[in-house]
């Protein structure tokens, strides 16, 4: 008796197991892949505004509302998940922004030493970096979802400029660039979520926020995307999403004393490689 006890139990024993087994096979790879890399573009349109306070010595470009960029374009996007454990995990992501467009000013614009003066063509624009990386642990768990938070950091290279003829010494007219910059580092807290019901599809969403005042940068910071992922084939998958980037940052530094708006929004197509 005894004897067909152990071996009923042996059998629910590796019964439960091949069950167990065929579950994680079953579950999405969004749920299960310990390395993701994508290789995506973000179609945003953009809303830039750059401004100087006037308060330094040797204060950048005087931009205000005729320097509001708005237009759409492609740029490329970069993205790494690393779950280095069973509840931990390591991301990161890059992209960069660069506009140019030429201007026919309507007022005086002083640029440290040179005075752009009024009824100049010139060229103006920026170029942003954006690096993303955060440190993140699962809260919660199941066959089908996954909820997480982390905290993280936003770093933003910043450099507006312009470029054109400009007034020396109150007559010469010369060609000059001017231009200031600014590398502003933002903590935030994460959050993301995943939902997956069937092997093929997963639904997901991740929501990054800032709102302190660190060394001589302060300010805001929104990062929201909500994303449908089809996985193609076992070690391939394709994510659509609608991204919403929203930054204000104050910067006090030397050669810049002003700040950013800086508004995004967009889809991104994205190819996730998974193992």
């Amino acid at each position: 008796m005894k004897k067909s006890i152990k071996i009923i139990l042996l059998l629910i024993i590796g019964y439960t197991q091949n069950l167990i087994a065929q579950v994680d096979v079953n579950k999405h790879s969004i749920l299960t892949s310990k390395f993701k890399l994508g290789l995506g573009m973000y179609i945003p349109t953009q809303s830039v505004q750059f401004k100087t306070d006037g308060n330094s010595e040797n204060q950048g470009i005087q931009f205000d509302e005729t320097f509001d960029f708005n237009n759409n374009q492609i740029t490329p996007v970069i993205n790494f998940d690393w779950r280095f454990s069973k509840n931990w995990k390591l991301a990161a992501e890059f992209f960069d922004i660069k506009y140019e467009t030429t201007a026919v000013l309507e007022n005086d614009i002083e640029a440290g030493d040179y005075v752009f003066n009024k009824g100049s063509s010139v060229s103006i624009g920026y170029k942003i970096n954006m690096y993303r990386v955060y440190l993140g642990r699962i809260i919660s768990r199941g066959f089908k979802h996954e909820l997480g938070a982390g905290i993280g950091l936003h770093v933003l290279d910043l450099e507006p400029f312009i470029k054109g003829n400009v007034i020396v010494n109150g007559s010469d007219n010369e060609f000059r660039i001017a231009n200031v910059s600014a590398t502003a580092p933002l903590p935030n807290i994460a959050l993301w979520y995943y939902f997956a019901p069937t092997e093929k599809w997963a639904f997901t969403a991740h929501v990054d926020w800032f709102g302190l005042i660190v060394d001589q940068y302060s300010g805001s910071l929104w990062d929201v995307s909500p994303r449908v992922h089809y996985q193609i084939i076992k070690n391939l998958g394709v994510a659509v999403d609608y991204r919403f980037f929203d930054v204000w940052v104050k910067v006090s530094e030397k050669n810049w004393n002003g700040s950013v708006n800086l508004s995004l929004s967009g889809p991104t197509i994205t190819f996730i490689g998974n193992l």
